[in-house]
């Protein structure tokens, strides 16, 4: 788990982990790995495949996109 500005998460990257978070429906943030915090959408997983990962009925490139859920506790910037 990172911690930034206090918030605590774990970065999706596995097909297990994307799997694990799919089936939990826990939300999900979206971010661009170039460094940008920005975060571009916020939902659950609805499907996932090795090239990409959907949200909200848009599908995202998992090698241009990070995943991450907050831990527990944390609340979404």
């Amino acid at each position: 788990m990172k911690s930034e500005m206090g918030d605590f998460y774990k970065i999706l990257e596995t097909d297990m982990e994307l799997l694990a978070a799919a089936l939990s429906e826990v939300p999900v943030a979206v971010l661009l790995k170039s460094g940008s915090e920005e975060q571009l959408e916020t939902g659950p997983i609805r499907a996932y495949t090795p090239q990409s990962v959907r949200i909200r009925g848009l599908s995202y490139c998992r090698e241009l996109h990070q995943f991450r859920i907050l831990a527990p506790g944390s609340a979404w910037p």
